[in-house]
């Protein structure tokens, strides 16, 4: 299930966006818009998209049966 983008939400200036620190408040704005069970999806697919970038640059060997 996809999630609509964090993009959605606009600050009346870049102060509204950010804290101090350089939190940005847009994110967990949008986050707190999602149900428990949508926030759960958009954890799965960001720990999905860190797992397939992990293993970007390994090779898998796959075994094939030749006939002699």
């Amino acid at each position: 299930m996809k999630t609509t983008a964090p993009h959605l939400f606009v600050c009346s200036d870049a102060g509204d966006a950010y804290t101090k620190e350089g939190v940005d408040l847009t994110l967990i704005r949008w986050m707190l818009t999602l149900t428990p069970e949508e926030r759960l999806n958009v954890l799965q697919d960001t720990i999905s998209s860190i797992h397939r970038l992990r293993h970007a640059g390994t090779k898998t060997h796959v075994q094939r049966d030749f006939l002699c």
